[in-house]
């Protein structure tokens, strides 16, 4: 354990980055006031260069007002910006079988299918977390009536737009039940919780018994549903972000609903894989010439057709970010808590823009920014502030045990015998 000053320091860093930089930007650049929802096409300077709205990000942008409104402060503004979303949404989000379309023009006219079920994920989380925000009943039923429609789909996510034919090569993906892990947290007290734990566990047991290589100590993106691995480049795909972002998730759904039921011992089992499998992504994700983690790397170091695999990602920072921070105060490894600083010192050197506010999303291997947007078509507000709320979150229970502690420790020297 540290001395508790340093968890309290570094939670006043992450609030002030929150509060100060981070949301004053989309709160200012993102709102479209004419016609409802949210500009997510931000250039560096919060200018609109496309006015189309990707409904995975109004999806993300309704939760995160909603949360903030929920979990950090019940302003107004924040409210207000959440019910422009969620009208929005209410009036355009749906094709005529109840499914998220892809993306709709700045009136809200479609434009792409609705192939893509994250889309409605990221909705069902915006209308239950707006639901606990407003009160209102409305947001509530669009929230639980995407999820059960999500359940029906989650074994052909993409339907009858699936590009694979699944009888010759019947890959399944690690990106579901990651999903399922993080909604399972939204709608804990929306849906009963022996619901929420059976998914939970469900969705543990394929990261952990499918994608997880207990030999190697590594969590693999497409495996077959035994566990073994396709040929080539599907097999070997290492997604360094992608893993601790799951990695984390796992254990907070874990520690969430495992109090008084079986995903306690599901926790107790998978801490040490966890831990072990953290430790071998850090150290193949890391870029020891320039810095930061790889976006993708292959298992065996053979060519990767991804050219993008070099760059430097800001959501795989964050999400390290809460992996490593999660995991020091799960096993007081001081390994986790050194490679958090070090993660959080470079993220902090290389994606924030202290000249306009927000972070810069994509780098090149360098650490040099390589698009100067701060949203687009997949970068939003959502894993930034996201990231910084659950390490804040954490930083307040070390500082409470770190207090503690020391606390004892006092009492112990002050007794007399």
């Amino acid at each position: 354990m540290h001395d508790a000053s340093i968890y309290r320091e570094l939670k006043r860093q992450f609030m002030e980055e929150l509060l100060a930089s981070i949301v004053p930007f989309w709160e200012k650049h993102s709102p479209d006031m004419d016609y409802g929802g949210y500009f997510s096409c931000l250039d560096r300077d919060g200018a609109v260069f496309d006015t189309d709205k990707f409904l995975w990000m109004q999806g993300r942008e309704l939760w995160c007002f909603s949360y903030l409104y929920n979990n950090v402060e019940h302003r107004k503004e924040w409210l207000g910006l959440a019910r422009l979303g969620a009208e929005f949404l209410r009036q355009y989000a749906f094709a005529s079988n109840g499914d998220c379309w892809f993306s709709v023009d700045r009136e809200g006219k479609p434009l792409v299918v609705p192939y893509n079920i994250f889309t409605d994920c990221f909705c069902a989380a915006g209308f239950a977390e707006y639901a606990r925000a407003s009160g209102e009943t409305w947001p509530l039923k669009e929230a639980e009536r995407l999820w059960y429609r999500i359940q029906n789909r989650k074994e052909k996510p993409k339907g009858i737009w699936t590009k694979q034919i699944s009888d010759n090569r019947p890959i399944q993906t690690m990106a579901m039940p990651m999903i399922q892990l993080w909604l399972a947290d939204v709608f804990h007290g929306i849906l009963p919780d022996s619901e929420i734990e059976a998914i939970v566990a469900a969705s543990v047991q394929q990261i952990m018994t499918c994608h997880a290589n207990k030999k190697r100590m590594l969590l693999f993106e497409r495996v077959f549903r035994d566990g073994s691995h396709p040929q080539g480049m599907d097999g070997r795909l290492l997604s360094p972000g992608h893993t601790l972002e799951t990695l984390w998730l796992t254990l907070y759904a874990l520690r969430k609903t495992g109090m008084n039921n079986k995903n306690k011992d599901l926790l107790n089992e998978y801490l040490d894989t966890i831990a072990k499998i953290a430790k071998n992504t850090i150290k193949i994700g890391w870029d020891e010439k320039y810095g930061g983690i790889y976006y993708y790397r292959d298992s065996e170091n053979k060519p990767l057709e991804k050219l993008e695999a070099d760059m430097k990602l800001w959501w795989v920072h964050v999400e390290a970010m809460c992996a490593t921070l999660l995991l020091y105060r799960m096993t007081f490894d001081e390994f986790f808590w050194d490679w958090f600083v070090k993660i959080k010192d470079w993220s902090w050197s290389n994606f924030r823009d202290p000249s306009y506010g927000e972070w810069f999303g994509y780098l090149d291997r360098q650490g040099q920014v390589a698009n100067s947007l701060k949203g687009g078509k997949w970068k939003g507000m959502f894993h930034i502030p996201r990231a910084l709320l659950i390490c804040s979150e954490i930083l307040d229970e070390l500082y409470a045990v770190s207090n503690l502690n020391s606390a004892v420790k006092s009492a112990n020297q002050n007794s007399t015998f």
